[in-house]
């Protein structure tokens, strides 16, 4: 029969095991949960689409596409720079051109199967290998990266998504802010995007969005006793941005309203 010291020790051994584990996984758990808690459909579209092998193709997120001889244009169609009027007319072509390779109406095209053909690159059906939301997830990645899908032109909205582009927020912030860039030491991993659950925590009013922006900070975050930790040990910091005019933060603003009203642009009618 074991001893009372052998039981207290073998307890002790457990206890520390499972310390030790907490501790060396509390960080994975954190960073899993905000990673599904903020998840949108353009951030899990972008990750599929990386794991199907889109960008292969298409290059890094759609911007370039590799040579294909034989081609109309000798290279695999970029999503974007708006090469997508030359193959989509709308939303529902994205989806045959995701399951089948191609859409319905140039199937029904001679010369478009002509320059298939012709091609020595095809594009891939994915029918079979999709799963749960990947559709609409692939879609709506598609309709941000190619820029189908944006702000009405003239507006306040769009005036802030140019100057978003214009001072490269998107490249730590994620296409079309969707978020998601990794970012090592901060609480949940990753940068947040600008728009969604990641959003509203670190953003409360128009007065901490633009102190955000402005001062690269947020006074309620950068004072809280564990807030700030994370704040300091994460390796990329918001830069401040002080030259900004107000109306400059006003057209920003609009940006960041307009995508959480349209979950990133996903949900507005086609023009």
């Amino acid at each position: 029969m074991p001893s009372r010291r052998r039981i207290l020790w073998v307890g002790g051994l457990a206890a520390a095991a499972l310390i030790a584990a907490a501790v060396l996984l509390a960080p994975r758990l954190i960073g899993s949960f905000w990673e599904v808690r903020s998840s949108n459909p353009v951030r899990r579209g972008i990750a599929r689409a990386q794991e199907l092998g889109c960008f292969t193709c298409h290059g890094h997120q759609g911007r370039k596409g590799i040579r294909d001889p034989g081609s109309e244009d000798g290279e695999v169609p970029a999503w974007s720079g708006g090469v997508w009027m030359m193959y989509l007319e709308d939303e529902q072509e994205i989806r045959e051109f995701i399951l089948d390779g191609i859409s319905e109406r140039r199937v029904a095209s001679v010369t478009a199967l002509q320059q298939l053909e012709n091609a020595a690159i095809a594009m891939p059906a994915y029918r079979e290998v999709l799963r749960g939301s990947d559709l609409d997830d692939l879609t709506a990645a598609f309709l941000v990266l190619s820029r189908m899908r944006g702000p009405a032109k003239n507006t306040p909205e769009e005036r802030g998504w140019r100057l978003a582009r214009h001072w490269q927020c998107l490249d730590c912030h994620g296409p079309g802010a969707s978020g998601g860039t990794s970012n090592p030491g901060s609480f949940a991993g990753f940068i947040p995007g600008w728009y969604g659950s990641d959003f509203e925590d670190l953003v409360r009013d128009r007065v901490e969005f633009d102190a955000w922006i402005h001062d690269g900070k947020i006074e309620r975050l950068a004072s809280h006793p564990i807030a700030s930790r994370f704040i300091e040990s994460q390796r990329i910091q918001m830069p401040a941005y002080p030259d900004l005019t107000l109306e400059e933060l006003d057209d920003l603003w609009a940006y960041a309203a307009w995508l959480g009203e349209t979950g990133g642009g996903v949900r507005i009618p086609a023009p």
